[in-house]
Order: structure tokens, then sequence, then C-alpha cells
């Protein structure tokens, strides 16, 4: 019993240590170029040593890689649980208001030019939420398709500062994955 009892609080310092340096991390972002933070800012913010920080992790990247995958997981697992691929408008809604809680980690990442770690995180997500047919071209580029444009519309909906609702950038992405990408009446297309 006192053996469980101990490995319950190393786990829970873990935790508590892993949530502290995420923490410190962007809170050092958003005053500094992420280029010039330390480990040893990161570990001094955090009120860790650097032993917690590296048993923890390899990087700053890693940091936010893992803290992402983590915030992918949660996410992907409420989206099992709200939305279907039959019903686009209610996975783009919790899909918005899921990572609109975690706006700041987002802006902040981009601005300091990691969307491409972004992106990733994203694209991961979608295979999980869409598995494609690797036997079927459309299948295996539609998640691909979708991560790419979501993560265009989702980047630029944070940079504006979320001005539209969840709701109505659900429903621009659920028109657009449902019907596709055609040019606007007027417009001058290729015939």
């Amino acid at each position: 019993m006192k053996i469980l009892r101990t490995r319950r609080a190393k786990n829970e310092s873990n935790r508590l240590a892993k949530e502290c340096i995420v923490t410190a991390l962007i809170e050092l972002m958003k005053v500094r170029d992420y280029h010039r933070i330390s480990i040893t800012d990161i570990t001094r913010k955090a009120g860790v040593s650097r032993m917690a920080y590296y048993r923890n992790y390899t990087s700053k990247e890693d940091i936010l890689n893992k803290y992402m995958e983590d915030v992918g997981i949660a996410i992907h697992e409420k989206l099992e649980n709200i939305a279907t691929e039959d019903d686009m408008y209610g996975y783009f809604l919790a899909l918005f208001e899921q990572l609109g809680a975690h706006m700041d980690i987002g802006i902040t990442a981009y601005r300091a030019n990691l969307g491409e770690l972004i992106l990733h995180n994203i694209t991961k997500n979608m295979k999980l939420s869409f598995p494609p047919d690797e036997k079927d071209a459309e299948s295996r580029h539609r998640y691909l398709f979708l991560a790419g444009a979501f993560y265009n519309v989702f980047i630029e909906w944070l940079k504006a500062g979320c001005t539209e609702s969840c709701e109505e950038m659900a429903h621009v992405c659920a028109i657009l994955a449902c019907e596709g990408c055609r040019p606007e009446r007027g417009a001058n297309t290729h015939e």
C-alpha cells in the first residue's frame, strides 16, 4: 500500500512539474522571442529543477509538441462523443470550441514561427477523425486537405482575435468541407 501511495505521489509530482514547465514556456513566449528562451529561463519560471525538465522533455519544441499532442488527444476524444463524419457542422463546432479554449498557445506558437508544429498536430488528429482507406487516393488525401484548410482558417481566426463565433466558423468550414471551394459568382474562371 505504501509503494502505491509513493508511486501516486511521484506521478502527481511529475504531472505538476510538466504543467509548470508548459505554463512557464507559454508565459515566457508572450514576452520574449521564442528562440531567446533558454532551458534555465523555463526551469526558473516553472520553479523546477533541470533534472525535472530533462526527465520530461528534450527541448522547447518537445514541450510544445507533447502539450499539443495531449490537447489533440483530449479534443479527439470529445469529438468522438460529439460529432460524426456525417455531421461536419458538429465536428467543426466542437473543434473550434475546444481549440478556442487553447487559443493563447496557438497564437503564441504561431507567432514564434512554429506553425508547422501546429499543422503537424492538426493533421495527426484529422487522420484519426477521418481514417483513410490507403488503397483509395481520394481517401488518402482527404484528411490532408481538411487539415491544411482547417489550419489556415484556424490561424486566421486566431490572428483576427476570434471575432467570429465558433458557430459562424463551424458553419463556414462545414460548407467548404461538404460542398468544396467553388469560385465566387462573377469571378474570373478558366474555361
